[in-house]
């Protein structure tokens, strides 16, 4: 391994000190060799896709959400010509309006059934469709089914959410709380309501109205006030989220408001409950603590970083874990990145319970999402038009950037 030798002021080292905790990002004197990813261009030409998905149902496809309300397929090499289903009349080219997540049923090949998470001028909207049993690329706009309905609250900021299904079968929803960056809602903190929060639904063979019911085990079930669908909370916009699909850890990054980016994580056993406190806290600094409880109340990230587009940014937008089989010495690094800054970390544990995180920068502009094949390879979404392949390149890098958090 190469070693490097490189002299620094300790007017160059960046610090900063959070309450007692702190995180010390500095370039590193003997540097630990990382796996470089290389964006390929995948499909090229899209209208401001923010999602790809796959089905899981061995066919291989993948779901390509554009904003503005169409959902079009790649399928045996090519991009269908028909969407698999356009609401593009119905919604208008704005930034907080437009079609945010699909999730498929875990039994998606038997039971036909999807959903999606859209935000047009009404409010936010969770809808369970069904697909052609003729034609899986067709959906039967009939079967539409409302599950909820969210008004647009806040202070004019985004209504944005995601959503997967969890190793235990039930669909795990985010929303954001609608806060503009100059002023906050508390709706996180809120436990009437659900914007602002986690959602854990069981949506198994349910056929009537709301199409979904409350699992036994949520933590906030039959608590007079709160609302049981909650499953965690704190969030200001835990725009795009994601479960290790081997180990079914949540990987939770969540946009700030006005100086801090951040990245949550919780195994499943720790997950139920979690206050991560916003608005209380934005990342580990205070925000607005009036009305809010002791600071052992609340989930610390395990990295944040600042509105610094060098080594920072102004978005997070969260990946993956990557358990794909095409690249060995990326398994087990959890990828994310900033929108903004085109910086973009790769975060795994560093062997004494703590994180090793390493950047590498100058990656494509407008990274607004990540999305995983069936076999678990990745992929990132340009709102500029592109979907990228993640590789590996066979160029030996070394880390300019580290960061180590116990």
């Amino acid at each position: 391994m190469r070693k490097l030798r490189i002299s620094y002021t300790i007017q160059k080292l960046i610090s900063f000190f959070l309450y007692g905790f702190v995180f010390i990002i500095c370039l590193i004197n003997t540097a630990k060799a990382q796996p470089q990813l290389y964006f390929k261009p995948f499909i090229q030409h899209l209208t401001n896709p923010v999602e790809i998905r796959n089905s899981g149902d061995g066919t291989g496809r993948l779901f390509i959400i554009q904003q503005g309300g169409k959902i079009i397929i790649y399928k045996n090499g090519t991009l269908l010509p028909k969407p698999f289903i356009d609401f593009s009349n119905v919604l208008k080219k704005t930034i907080f309006q437009g079609i945010w997540s699909i999730a498929f049923s875990p039994g998606f090949k038997t039971d036909n059934t999807f959903f999606l998470l859209f935000t047009n001028k009404t409010g936010t909207k969770l809808m369970r469709y069904q697909v052609s049993k003729t034609n899986p690329d067709s959906v039967i706009l009939s079967t539409a089914s409302l599950l909820f309905s969210i008004p647009k609250k806040g202070t004019g900021g985004p209504h944005y959410g995601d959503m997967h299904f969890g190793k235990d079968g039930y669909l795990y929803v985010t929303l954001s709380d609608g806060s503009n960056p100059k002023k906050a809602t508390n709706l996180g903190q809120d436990a009437k309501a659900l914007s602002g929060k986690m959602l854990r639904l069981n949506v198994t063979d349910i056929n009537s109205s709301p199409y979904y019911s409350i699992p036994k085990d949520n933590p906030f079930i039959n608590r007079p006030g709160e609302r049981g669908e909650i499953w965690n909370f704190g969030f200001r916009n835990a725009w795009r989220w994601s479960f290790d699909r081997q180990t079914g850890d949540l990987w939770i990054p969540d946009v700030g408001s006005d100086k801090w980016e951040e990245v949550n994580f919780r195994k499943p056993a720790e997950s139920a409950a979690s206050n991560f406190g916003f608005p209380c806290y934005e990342a580990n600094d205070t925000f607005n603590t009036a009305g809010c409880s002791g600071r052992n109340k609340y989930v610390f990230p395990i990295f944040a970083y600042p509105h610094d587009s060098s080594f920072g940014g102004q978005t997070i937008i969260g990946g993956y874990v990557y358990r794909g089989a095409a690249y060995p010495s990326l398994k087990g690094y959890y990828i994310c990145s900033d929108f903004g800054s085109g910086n973009l970390w790769k975060i795994k544990p560093n062997g004494s319970g703590g994180w090793a995180i390493s950047l590498q920068k100058n990656i494509p502009a407008a990274i607004v999402g990540y999305g995983e094949s069936e076999q678990g390879e990745l992929f990132a979404v340009s709102l500029n038009g592109t979907i990228y392949k993640i590789e590996v390149t066979n160029k030996v890098t070394t880390t300019a950037f580290v960061q180590n958090i116990p």
